[in-house]
């Protein structure tokens, strides 16, 4: 079964607060990635490889909310917060109503872009990298 998009959730808790839903979510994406590296013995006649460390970033995409609630507020804020107080929990839902199926992990916020577009919605664009382990029950 196909799960529709707008369906997707994104939990948020930065260092000094609780896990919150955050909401005027339009989008969220986390993009993956592995290192490899190469094992290849003297006198193979083909490359060998291991998987080796894991990374990943992302961003969401929220509707622009000027009485946005303090957990909104406390996601967009997160880029303006540094040192070990900068890090994050973040959880990423495909279906919000299955609260088994998701990824988890920790993360730093580093990037916001606002700005206003004459006759559209205005939008704050979130990016964030991974911090450590990511766990997956996709």
């Amino acid at each position: 079964m196909a799960v529709k998009g707008d369906v997707g959730k994104l939990m948020f808790e930065n260092a000094g607060g609780t896990e919150a839903n955050i909401g005027e979510l339009r989008s969220w994406s986390l993009s993956v990635s592995k290192d490899s590296m190469e094992t290849t013995a003297m006198g193979a006649t083909s490359k060998t490889f291991i998987g080796g460390l894991i990374s990943g970033e992302g961003s969401a995409e929220l509707l622009y909310d000027a009485s946005g609630n303090s957990d909104y507020q406390a996601f967009i804020d997160d880029v303006f917060t540094t040192g070990d107080a900068g890090d994050a929990l973040f959880e990423l839902f495909p279906d919000s109503a299955t609260a088994s199926k998701k990824i988890g992990f920790a993360g730093i916020i580093t990037g916001a872009e606002f700005g206003a577009t004459l006759g559209e919605i205005q939008v704050v664009n979130i990016s964030f990298i991974t911090n450590g382990a990511i766990t997956s029950a996709i």
